[in-house]
């Protein structure tokens, strides 16, 4: 059996090699061949353009096609796998991709091929649920504005929302989407002594976690925080109609998917002061440019696609998926299995004594 990895900028081959040696123990060859990029820029750009038109936008290099061919399991964060490289691979059994998406994968030709996909749920989740805390507490204080503003030299105490600067303690977050990300994020602002509403519709009841309608979380929420995955089902969830559901003294934080927000209707609601302000990691367009709408605004904070960004997070991807791929051998399901029934089809393919 041979695992082939495709490392990246952000998640280079040696950390996929550290990841995964415990394959060999099976007597499994692992290789890992890297996409050659000209910058993290072009990185983001290529991931964007998948995430909004599907893995098939992308031509992947003959480099890669022809590395992973004699691929057994492929191993990828961002590279697309796409039904070329797919029907490349003649022995092609698995997938695994190093990140909680698999928007880079063609799952339903990967599927109609008898091959599971195994993803990193929470990979990124530590990463993430700081920096929404970051997010939060930056836009209410005001503290990057302020931060701009003496660099530019101007000593500004009063903004936007000057009558009503909160507190944290006895105010109510709500938390759309209450995966890994969301839970995270509800036991750090339940430090801050704040009040946690949660709108999931895959969440069974959990006497823990106070569980809402969408609009009833809108209406009592003083911080609305976005933690739910991009589906058709989901997209442009927060619409104008839930926005005009906000207290004048609320705020959206947005560090998961731009497409869960219609950006035209937020642009409108902040604009008008319909809301007191709103920080965002994402943007329907990346990188925006500074006369986006959204950008032009005072009441906004904004920061350039960074949240899940860490150091950690992409040194424990690999780590991660490793050690529950590595079940596939003797029989076990890994965690973050995504297309359950194909793997349940496929499974004694895998199974393999260890050395």
């Amino acid at each position: 059996m041979k695992v082939v990895g495709i490392g990246d900028l952000l998640i280079p081959k040696e950390y996929i090699e550290e990841g995964f040696k415990r394959f060999k123990d099976y007597g499994t060859q692992l290789q890992v061949v890297e996409w050659s990029l000209n910058s993290y820029e072009e990185l983001q750009n290529i991931n964007l353009l998948v995430e909004t038109k599907g893995c098939e936008v992308y031509e992947v290099p003959e480099y890669i096609v022809d590395s992973v061919k004699d691929a057994d399991i492929i191993i990828t964060q961002f590279c697309p796998i796409t039904k070329e490289v797919i029907d490349n691979c003649k022995n092609l059994k698995a997938i695994g991709v190093l990140r909680g998406g698999y928007e880079n994968v063609n799952l339903d030709y990967a599927g109609k091929k008898g091959i599971p996909v195994f993803n990193t749920p929470g990979r990124n989740s530590n990463a993430v649920a700081d920096f929404t805390v970051g997010l939060l507490i930056s836009e209410c204080r005001n503290i990057a504005k302020s931060h701009r503003n003496l660099k530019n030299g101007e000593w500004i105490r009063d903004y936007s929302n000057a009558e009503y600067v909160p507190d944290l303690a006895d105010k109510t977050v709500g938390i759309v989407g209450f995966g890994e990300i969301g839970r995270k994020v509800a036991k750090r602002l339940e430090g801050f002594d704040m009040k946690v509403v949660v709108y999931d519709p895959f969440l069974k009841d959990d006497s823990e976690v106070n569980k809402v309608s969408l609009e009833e979380l809108m209406k009592t929420s003083d911080f609305v925080t976005l933690h739910a995955r991009l589906t058709k089902e989901t997209e442009k969830l927060i619409n104008k109609d839930l926005l005009g559901l906000m207290k004048p003294t609320a705020y959206l934080i947005n560090s998961a998917r731009s497409g869960l927000v219609d950006e035209e209707a937020l642009y409108e609601a902040l604009k008008n002061k319909e809301i007191a302000g709103s920080a965002l990691d994402v943007f329907d367009k990346e990188p925006p440019g500074k006369e986006y709408p959204l950008v032009t605004l005072e009441n906004v904070t904004i920061t350039p696609h960074l949240a899940g960004g860490t150091k950690d997070a992409f040194t424990s991807s690999p780590k991660i998926l490793g050690e529950e791929m590595i079940k596939l051998l003797s029989g076990e399901k890994p965690r973050g299995t995504v297309n359950e029934k194909v793997y349940e089809e496929s499974k004694e393919n895998f199974i393999i004594n260890k050395i």
